[in-house]
């Protein structure tokens, strides 16, 4: 098959074992799943969790009240440690590997998110393996993704990915939730659109030293798909998943893309959504923005929030349903006062241009 880029993120519960050590067999036959794509001229990006995993044996951070503070301090310890690891491994491969620490702050600003895509993209023109992780240290509620699912979506939207692969403990998605000790469930193999069935199974599936549980997998493959990347659900124990997969092979559940890829740009607006802001509009302006129209000033019924020029904020309808995100050209301040003066409102430039608006 043709070479792809291919974005493979590996879960907590795939790197350990029940005690929350790191499992140095399963992380071995990954790093060699990674060394035979490679081989087969594949382009690969991981993300990788396990950095707390890691930490272990290596500090006593119990005494640590603040549970935030404490997961990142085991991060800050498990996060070399894991990286050594992976360099170890991977030299068995004759791969180098670069690391990066991301957090959702990174891809707010368009200037750092280019920058973040052209190391990338260049790192990979040179054949070295660019190995992500969220930046625990530094990230706090404003600025995590939460998971890494959430960021292997946003990385693989970045870079142009073919395909996500979400490995995690389980062997695919499955109906009425967690198969273990259960006899009603059933893998799903083909998602061409997710159901509400499919996000009620999803209901209390959090995996223990995991974040996201099958929630956050379904919300990551949601994206992805609705950027015209493949995505697939399966086991990160399973060995050589990932290359059996691609030849062909019924292994966990796959995401059919949803959408045509949008535009880069139109990508970045997705993830860049880190204001307060948010503009209300009316049932005309909705229909417009339907119909592929700009946001005027004269449809915004409601401005909350303070946001600046050239802002990314969030556009709802009257009933509170979220439209999309926008690049805005007026501040809060502005936008108010052209709100209270019904002469301004058909003056001046659009609130938001189409080009720089995404609908959900």
């Amino acid at each position: 098959m043709a070479a792809e880029r291919l974005v493979i993120k590996v879960g907590t519960n795939v790197l350990t074992r029940a005690n929350q050590q790191l499992d140095y067999n399963v992380i071995h036959q990954i790093v060699e799943q990674i060394g035979a794509l490679r081989r087969a001229k594949h382009r690969v990006v991981l993300v990788t969790s396990g950095a707390v995993g890691a930490s272990y044996g290596l500090g006593d951070f119990a005494g640590e009240r603040q549970e935030l503070v404490r997961k990142q301090m085991a991060s800050a310890v498990g996060q070399p440690r894991l990286m050594q690891i992976y360099t170890d491994f991977f030299r068995e491969q004759n791969i180098a590997v670069a690391q990066a620490l991301l957090t959702r702050g990174d891809f707010s600003d368009r200037k750092r998110y280019l920058n973040i895509r052209n190391v990338v993209d260049g790192l990979l023109e040179m054949a070295i393996l660019p190995i992500i992780n969220e930046n625990d240290v530094v990230a706090n509620d404003a600025l995590t993704f939460g998971d890494n699912d959430y960021l292997s979506a946003a990385v693989a939207s970045m870079i142009g990915a073919d395909r996500l692969f979400l490995l995690t403990s389980a062997a695919g998605f499955f109906l009425g939730g967690d198969p273990a000790g259960r006899k009603s469930t059933r893998r799903v193999p083909e998602v061409q659109g997710i159901t509400p069935e499919m996000w009620a199974s999803c209901e209390r599936t959090l995996t223990v030293g995991g974040t996201g549980g099958m929630l956050s997998k379904l919300k990551a493959a949601e994206m992805a798909t609705g950027f015209g990347i493949r995505a697939y659900v399966a086991s990160g124990k399973e060995p050589d998943v990932v290359p059996r997969i691609l030849a062909g092979e019924p292994l966990g559940t796959m995401f059919h893309p949803t959408r045509k890829r949008p535009r880069s740009y139109r990508q970045w607006l997705h993830f860049a959504t880190l204001t307060t802001g948010r503009i209300l509009v009316d049932e005309g302006a909705h229909r417009a923005l339907r119909n592929n129209k700009s946001l005027l000033p004269a449809g915004i019924a409601k401005v909350e929030g303070e946001f600046n020029q050239g802002d990314i904020v969030e556009i709802y309808n009257g009933q509170e349903e979220k439209l999309g995100v926008g690049l805005v050209n007026y501040s809060a301040q502005e936008l108010q006062a052209i709100i209270k003066d019904k002469s301004a409102r058909t003056r001046g430039e659009e609130a938001i241009h189409k080009d720089r608006l995404l609908l959900v």
